[in-house]
């Protein structure tokens, strides 16, 4: 964490993240814009259904934890399917799965490989590409989330919670660290035993969910109508 190479990508994570939108909504047709969100969702998309395929075909796949469950890869696996046409209810709740969750990847990576292995270019193109999917469509479509926005997303967590509860036991897997923690030293050490640093994380996503609102908030309180900002 923080190597060389991490510093890189977070650099041009943050590049891409600032001067894409910004050239897109300046240079760029609607058509145009469109087309750049669908490349970077089926790319995305296909990082994480191409590594499935490639764990496959070497013998290594293992449905304990390789199914594309835990947040960041089923997010990137249905961003094609979500938003082909960029949708506001879709991406109001995406928003905060992605930059509070997916940000959370990017900025302290779990990875072992290193440049240029393939899992080193699927880690981040899935990871640090949703976050600049997810900017890049709150600013080129002014696509702002409320505040009803934040339980939408925090309500849809909860089902996503579940239905991963409900797989791990049946599957015999730990996606999102739902049965118990991870193996090596994480954040999830200063919460306490299971199921108690389950609940903190539920009162942490709200925290962060506020703090990822706030950019919009003035806008919100601008009393900008709901038909521009979803235009």
């Amino acid at each position: 964490m923080f190597g060389h190479e991490h510093l890189t990508v977070l650099i041009l994570t943050v590049a891409f993240s600032i001067f894409l939108p910004l050239y897109a909504k300046k240079y760029l047709s609607l058509r145009a814009q469109i087309n750049v969100s669908r490349f970077m969702a089926v790319l995305i998309c296909f990082s994480v259904v191409f590594y499935i395929i490639v764990r496959m075909a070497h013998g290594y796949f293992d449905p304990k934890t390789d199914l594309p469950f835990d947040l960041c890869n089923i997010v990137g696996l249905v961003l094609p399917f979500l938003m082909w046409r960029p949708s506001y209810r879709a991406h109001e709740i995406l928003y905060f799965w992605i930059l509070a969750g997916t940000l959370q990847g990017v900025l302290t990576p779990h990875l072992m490989d290193s440049f240029p292995t393939f899992t080193f270019f699927k880690f981040w193109i899935t990871h640090s590409g949703l976050v600049i999917y997810t900017i890049y469509i709150s600013v080129v479509f002014r696509f702002y989330p409320t505040r009803k926005s934040i339980l939408r997303a925090f309500v849809a967590i909860q089902v996503y919670a579940v239905l991963m509860f409900l797989i791990n036991l049946v599957v015999g897997s730990n996606y999102a660290y739902l049965l118990h923690k991870p193996p090596t030293a994480s954040l999830l050490d200063l919460f306490g035993p299971w199921p108690w640093y389950i609940l903190v994380l539920e009162a942490l996503a709200l925290v962060i969910f506020g703090l990822c609102y706030l950019p919009f908030w003035r806008a919100e309180r601008a009393g900008i109508s709901s038909m521009e900002l979803k235009r």
